[in-house]
């Protein structure tokens, strides 16, 4: 067992990312190979056959590199929905995550349906991609054979097997509502638990490397993937996974119900993960390197640095991307407020490092409201990185913050998957201890968090008040 080679397929927002692991948490070899996008004002998309050359590439380095995999496991981004024909081909390019397109679908769903759902039904949802396929391409949905996000799709080209992974079908409700929605018949696929083997390695992949049919293990999309990565496992333990969005979730002894569904719990071991994320993180930091820094991230680092907590009066509003928890509006749109004659690019910077720590510090407010404890949170995703941000976000959020060796837990999660499954760990927990270890950790400074008071009020207030305009485009 302790031989065992696990290659570990990892497709981001911005990257294709390979590597294999032994079940003991030693890395042998890695690739990774850039992603593009297509973005255009309401649409976010991917393409298929560029997943493909890209997996491809990576899978033949594997081999030459000698890997020779006892099984594999991929996961995707959270959505990346893609509709296959008979053959397996794609027809049409893969809908991301912050794709708005399907925004009217989801408001006409929910207007539509007699009962409410159990979670928030938003525009990245399963249901809506569909609806919204069957409503502008209808001959492209009476071809589809099987309609599967990012993580199906990797899973469908290593083992032939339509699958849906846990996590994303609990987002398909019940048979009930999506009869109601008009969806019953959409090919999602056989949903699968995590570290259900849900196949094997399809022979001609196996043939041209000369591998064996290794089996292929189920895995949920990244986030999830990279909580299980992070070690969580206590009541109060939160991970802050922050790469181009951000992604929060903490341990909870007992299941959230919101009446708003602002935030939303679901099954996590033993106990359940209490979830919210934001639709703005790394890029924001990128824009405003853009704006007024774009030599260089360190000298955006340094400027934000030179200014004193609360950015002399400012507030962001990080919505470049509309936003998802606490207010999950696709249009809501960015906002600066407090500017002044006397302010710097500095105070602007400054004010975009606070306002990503204070979007999170909405979501754990309101978590907070309902009853949920947040003791401790680990870090981990690229801002991870950025030791000033860590401590923003310590002090905002008045809890001591870790940060996790291997930014990357994405691929840490899906070897503490693979452990398990196989065997080799009793639980994710345990097998967690193999695969992630901590850096360094940061905790709040008393008088740093007295001045991020009025700092976090302005902040809320200026969400709820701004909020009425965050409507659809006339």
């Amino acid at each position: 067992m302790s031989t065992t080679t696990v290659l570990a397929i990892d497709l981001g927002t911005q990257s294709m990312r390979l590597c294999a692991m032994r079940l003991s948490g030693e890395r042998l070899w890695s690739w990774s190979s850039p992603i593009d996008s297509r973005i255009e004002g309401e649409v976010f998309e991917q393409s298929p056959a560029q997943w493909q050359a890209s997996l491809l590439e990576g899978l033949d380095a594997a081999a030459s590199a000698g890997i020779r995999p006892d099984a594999l496991i991929a996961s995707g981004p959270l959505a990346g929905y893609v509709p296959l024909d008979a053959q397996g081909q794609a027809l049409a390019n893969a809908s991301m995550y912050s794709d708005r397109r399907s925004a009217l679908d989801a408001e006409r769903m929910l207007q539509s349906l007699t009962s409410k759902p159990p979670l928030r039904v938003i525009a990245s949802d399963p249901l809506p991609h569909w609806l919204r396929l069957q409503r502008e391409c209808p001959a492209i949905a009476q071809q589809t054979r099987s309609f599967l996000d990012a993580t199906g799709w990797l899973n469908f080209f290593l083992s032939g097997q339509s699958t849906l992974n846990a996590y994303t079908a609990m987002r398909l409700y019940s048979p009930e509502l999506r009869r109601e929605a008009g969806a019953q018949t959409a090919p999602f696929g056989r949903p699968v638990a995590t570290g259900e083997t849900l196949g094997h390695l399809r022979s001609a992949l196996a043939q041209r490397w000369g591998w064996a049919e290794a089996p292929i293990l189920a895995a949920p999309f990244d986030s999830k993937c990279a909580y299980i990565g992070s070690g969580i496992e206590a009541p109060g333990e939160a991970t802050d996974i922050s790469g181009t969005v951000t992604s929060f979730g903490v341990i909870s002894s007992t299941p959230v119900d919101d009446r708003l569904q602002r935030i939303y719990s679901v099954p996590f071991g033993p106990h359940w993960l209490v979830r919210g994320s934001t639709a703005c993180a790394g890029s924001a930091l990128e824009w405003a390197r853009q704006q007024w820094f774009p030599q260089s991230f360190e000298a955006l680092d340094a400027a934000a640095a030179s200014v004193p907590p609360g950015a002399h009066g400012l507030t962001f509003l990080p919505y470049l991307a509309g936003e998802r928890a606490p207010l999950w509006n696709p249009h809501a749109r960015g906002a600066l407020l407090g500017l002044s004659l006397g302010n710097t690019n500095a105070d602007m910077v400054r004010a975009v490092y606070e306002g990503l720590a204070l979007s999170l510090f909405h979501i754990t407010d309101t978590m907070r409201e309902c009853g949920v404890e947040i003791r401790s949170i680990r870090l981990a995703g690229g801002l991870a990185r950025n030791p000033l941000i860590c401590q923003i976000k310590a002090d905002v959020l008045g809890v001591p913050v870790v940060q996790l060796s291997d930014h990357e837990l994405t691929t840490a999660g899906l070897g503490v998957i693979a452990a398990t499954a196989l065997g080799a760990c009793a639980t994710h927990a345990q097998a967690s201890q193999r695969f992630t270890a901590t850096a360094r950790r940061f905790d709040p400074d008393p008088q740093t968090q007295l001045a991020y008071a009025q700092p976090k009020r302005r902040y809320l207030a200026s969400a709820q008040a701004l909020a009425p305009l965050f409507t659809a485009p006339a």
